[in-house]
């Protein structure tokens, strides 16, 4: 399979454009919803085989994790991991993204719904507070994480887990990057947020900006820097994780 490569608001548009299919790999479905007024998003739920969390873009979305609401801001992050009852809201005009780890049919149950026809995937409705103690939860505020710095990179995890490695790196400009390499075990993608980081896909240069997505399936040779002149800053997300947020741990 070819790398994926999506400037700003491409992808499998759905729903007249309000959310956008930006990855649908078997260990990764991203999508990105933009949610024009405050409306509801997802009534509580669970998903028995997968992680569900989201990374909010612009706007406010309000994410709800068993029987705890909390508001989250432009960079916050929250994750319900499996058996964890969760929902969304948002509070007013909203962009984000929504990572399901591994895709669990996501994107096939949305597609299904965008045709008018019932769908259906590994979730199940259920009473908020109900189910188990949301102890492996997540919810991150903007300057939170696991702040990693380099001499050239700062590297924040989000979430290490084994479903799903989330990670924002601050790039200085004159950042190398890793050697161009490959995984044969896991997707390994690219979210940018600010700025024009360099990438490399397949044998391709790109320099992207903000809202762009790259995709590196299995056995894809591909890296990432920033030659400059101006920092940038972007997701990294790694499905499954393969250790890489314990790798950046050793990296310090």
């Amino acid at each position: 399979m070819d790398g994926a490569v999506l400037r700003p608001g491409e992808g499998d548009a759905l729903f007249g454009g309000r959310i956008v299919i930006k990855a649908d790999f078997e260990q990764l479905c991203i999508t990105e919803s933009l949610f024009p007024d405050a409306r509801q998003g997802a009534s509580p739920h669970f998903h028995e085989q997968h992680v569900d969390s989201f990374y909010v873009l612009e706007g406010g979305l309000a994410v709800l994790i068993r029987d705890e609401e909390k508001q989250l801001s432009p960079g916050a992050y929250a994750c319900a991991p499996p058996d964890v009852v969760h929902g969304f809201r948002s509070t007013s005009r909203a962009r984000f993204l929504n990572f399901h780890t591994p895709g669990g049919g996501f994107a096939e149950h949305l597609r299904a719904r965008d045709r008018g026809e019932p769908g259906g995937f590994d979730s199940y409705d259920a009473d908020e507070g109900s189910g188990p103690p949301a102890t492996d939860a997540v919810y991150l505020d903007a300057d939170e994480g696991e702040r990693l710095k380099g001499e050239t990179r700062v590297a924040t995890i989000k979430l290490g887990r084994e479903e799903f490695a989330l990670v924002e790196f601050e790039l200085d400009p004159g950042f190398e990057g890793p050697d161009p390499h490959s995984h044969d075990d896991h997707i390994d993608s690219f979210y940018v947020l600010d700025g024009e980081p360099e990438f490399l896909v397949g044998e391709e240069k790109l320099r992207l900006g903000p809202g762009s997505f790259v995709a590196a399936p299995l056995g894809f040779v591909h890296t990432f820097g920033n030659p400059g002149p101006a920092p940038a800053r972007l997701l990294n997300m790694h499905a499954p994780s393969r250790g890489f947020h314990e790798f950046l741990r050793g990296l310090g």
